[in-house]
Parts: structure tokens; sequence; C-alpha cells
């Protein structure tokens, strides 16, 4: 489920797309349901909403830089995305401060986009009541876009930023993989629903669709977080672990090295593909295992 190609880069980052984008007939299933100028209403403003999900991530790139945590990639799904992260660390407030600027981003586009519509003194409604190609009906429903948008990546559902902060905040009470596996079992709950809900009550292949990427998404995360607690606290059979012979020193480099004196977590190193490991600020271990593994 993780297979995407490159579109671009972001700030030095890999900008991906994922496959899912290719389930997506938009441009066919609005000509064939709407009047050509209604169906280049919608395109048009599909394409506004996919901008809004990539500022989503822009936003979330610069928040990361913050806290001197670089980007690997970022894979774009149809309606979040999904960025590989060069450290993992175990301070929770910095996931959620990473994962909440995302939803008050999009927060404050819907904002302006009201704001523009009341000062035009027109009529702001989650329902719009009318499908005619015209400026206001575009911001109408750029709006509604926008909120939906928002609630949509605050349900606490994995990967999306709702999940992430509620697997940070769990993740101060409990170790990161117990919270990743409580979050991931909320995020098969929601999946089912909304599988169940797309078929049964939608008729939505694009709302279905949706509901399996996030399952997938999230046994990812699971997948992930067990894999990094077995490096850390699981006893390995010596034959299988890999041998080193590089020493440490030589593979810790000022850029994978954290500001943090008292460091715990995994740092990555581009040029060695390695992940380093911290404890207390000191490099412990490196793994090359799951270098190119999804953090």
């Amino acid at each position: 489920m993780t297979h995407s190609f490159s579109i671009g880069t972001i700030s030095g980052s890999d900008l991906r797309l994922h496959w899912s984008w290719l389930g997506l007939p938009v441009a066919g299933y609005s000509l064939a349901k709407f009047s050509w100028p209604q169906a280049v209403m919608f395109v048009l403003l599909l394409l506004v909403v996919y901008s809004g999900v990539l500022a989503h991530q822009v936003i979330q790139h610069l928040a990361a830089r913050r806290f001197g945590v670089w980007t690997r990639d970022v894979t774009l799904y149809p309606f979040w995305g999904v960025p590989r992260l060069t450290r993992i660390s175990e301070r929770p407030w910095q996931e959620i401060y990473i994962a909440a600027t995302g939803p008050i981003l999009l927060a404050f586009l819907g904002v302006c986009v009201g704001a523009v519509l009341a000062l035009g003194g027109r009529e702001l409604t989650f329902l719009p009541a009318t499908l005619a190609p015209t400026t206001e009906s575009f911001l109408v429903h750029l709006f509604c876009a926008a909120a939906f948008l928002m609630g949509f990546h605050l349900l606490p559902f994995l990967p999306l930023d709702g999940g992430r902060i509620v697997r940070a905040y769990l993740a101060i009470r409990m170790t990161r993989l117990s919270a990743t596996e409580t979050c991931a079992i909320l995020s098969t709950l929601g999946a089912g629903l909304l599988l169940i809900v797309a078929i049964a009550w939608l008729k939505s292949p694009i709302v279905g669709l949706t509901g399996v990427l996030l399952y997938f998404g999230a046994q990812e995360e699971l997948v992930t977080s067990r894999f990094f607690f077995s490096l850390r606290y699981e006893e390995v059979d010596p034959a299988r672990k890999p041998a080193m012979m590089v020493p440490l020193e030589q593979v810790v480099t000022p850029e994978c090295r954290p500001s943090e004196p008292d460091y715990n977590g995994f740092t990555w190193n581009e040029e060695a593909r390695l992940w380093i490991e911290w404890l207390d600020g000191q490099p412990v271990g490196a793994n090359a295992l799951i270098g190119d593994g999804r953090p």
C-alpha cells in the first residue's frame, strides 16, 4: 500500500504521489454527472482543495524544522499526506505541536474564505442551494471543503493529524508503542465504519477507498512502532543481528546529531542510510535493517 512516485521536491525533500490518486476519476465523474460548466467548476475546486492539502504539509514541514526535524519525503494521499521524518523522538509534545499546525492552517483558510463571502454580503451555508458555476457558488463550496478537511484531519485515526495528536497525548502516560496500538484499534473501527457508510449509505467508492487507505495507514504506523520498540527493548538472537564493522562515531554526523542534550529516540543518517539510536543524548547503536523503512 506504500507504492508512490516522485513528482518534485518540497523544501529539499522528495514530494511523492500515492498510487491511490489513480483511483480518483475526478474529471470523468464530473462530466458524467454535471453539465460541463459545473464539471469545470468542481475540477477547479478539487485542484484548489488539493493545493490546500499540499499547503497543510508545507506548514507541518516548517513546524518540524523548528525542532530541528527534517523530512526525508512526503507522500500525498487524496486528502492527507504522510511525511517520513529524520527523527523519532520520545518527546510527545513535539508531535502534538507539529500535527496541530495542519488543522489550524485549514481553519485559517476556511475563515479567510468565509470573511470574503461575508464582506461581499453573500450567504454562507454548509449546504449550498445552487450548483451554478458562479464565483459565489465556488467560494461557498470552497468554504465547505475547508471545513470538511479540517474536521477530517481532526478525526482520531492514524495517520491523520487527530490520530497523531491522540497518540502523542497517550504517549505521555504510556509507551509510544502502547499509544500506537490504542490508536490503531480506534483507526480500524473508524475505517470500518467509514467503509460501511460508503457502501450502505453514500454509495461512494471514493469514501470507501479512503476508509481502506486509513486502515492500512494505521497498520503501517503500528508495524513501524513495534519495530522500533523491538530494537530498544526486546532481546534479539545475536545470529540475526547485523554486523557493524564501522565504528559508531564515524556514522554519527552533525546532521543526525540531536540538539537536545538528553535526547532519547532515533535519528536518520541520510548518507549512511542508518538509524542512529540515542539514550540520554548518547549514541548507543546503529541499524541498517530499516534504513529505507517508513518511520
